[in-house]
């Protein structure tokens, strides 16, 4: 017996983010933050985190 998936692809899964997607998110971020005189050093260290995730082959991160 099958179940049917609560959503059709991971495209549209709300619980997963893509790391691509966030790593974009954040480099703007970090910008802006470099560019206002905020320290942004979490947000690198964010970045660096899905960077090796991404290396790795990991391409969602759940939200959870």
């Amino acid at each position: 017996m099958l179940v049917d998936p609560a959503y059709p692809d991971v495209q549209s899964d709300e619980r997963l983010v893509s790391v691509t997607a966030e790593m974009l998110r954040l480099q703007t971020e970090i910008q802006d933050a470099d560019w206002e005189g905020r320290d942004a050093t979490v947000l690198r260290q964010k970045f660096k985190r899905l960077n090796s995730k991404l290396f790795e082959g990991v391409n969602y991160e759940s939200c959870f």
